[in-house]
């Protein structure tokens, strides 16, 4: 938890009487992400509220019982929309289905969160997703780019925050299977054929010969400036 306490003060993510709607897909993230901000809650002197959104892309075979359990809880309200968003992937046979279905959902849930009355949108990315990012902007965007942990969509005025940025991938599973969360898959059809899934592999492989590289992605992030590059 020192690490979402740390990234939330880092990027001032959270303040007096905000009102945060947890982006809850049933994966692990999103688990420790909502357990994080419940502790957080409970005993920090910052006072804030709680809310969640599951978003069932499945056309409503999704199982959310144990997950609505979980959230109960947590005394965190739950909600779930159904939106047929990988039927929408299939039919438009998108070069880029993760990119897609990530922007669908952002925008989603943002919209969720203003009509419920939320200023504030918790997301489950953690470090390796965003040192994934960053390969996947060089490799296919030819940038040096990455999503802010705390940013304002204007459109919908609604502030997105990442509180588990500092926090690796395998730390949260870890977390998860000793918690004993009730992690709940929605069999994305793509997973297994994605684009991120390969940057996935490549990082695993680049940190064999440079175990700190994620941190040092993540330094270069807060730190580069346009004089660094050309």
């Amino acid at each position: 938890m020192r690490f979402v306490g740390e990234a939330i003060r880092d990027y001032s993510m959270i303040v007096p009487g905000d009102r945060i709607m947890i982006g809850l897909s049933g994966g692990k993230d999103s688990l420790i992400l909502s357990l994080a901000l419940a502790v957080l809650r409970r005993r920090s002197p910052v006072k804030f509220g709680l809310t969640a959104c599951i978003i069932d892309q499945t056309g409503g075979t999704m199982d959310t019982s144990l997950l609505e359990k979980f959230m109960d809880e947590l005394d965190i309200p739950l909600s779930i929309f159904d939106h047929p968003t990988y039927s929408i992937m299939e039919e438009r046979d998108e070069r880029s289905p993760c990119s897609l279905c990530a922007n669908l959902r952002r925008g989603i849930l943002a919209a969720q969160a203003k009509e419920a009355g939320t200023n504030v949108l918790a997301l489950g990315h953690h470090k390796d997703d965003a040192v994934e990012t960053v390969l996947l902007n060089l490799f296919y965007g030819g940038r040096f780019k990455c999503y802010q942990p705390n940013m304002f969509m204007t459109r919908t005025e609604v502030k997105v925050i990442r509180p588990l940025i500092y926090i690796e991938e395998r730390r949260i599973a870890l977390e998860a299977a000793r918690l004993d969360l009730p992690v709940t898959s929605a069999c994305c059809p793509y997973s297994e054929k994605s684009k991120r899934l390969s940057a996935k592999k490549i990082l695993e492989e680049m940190e064999k010969e440079i175990p700190e590289i994620k941190s040092n992605v993540i330094h270069a992030l807060k730190n580069v400036l346009e004089s660094d590059v050309w």
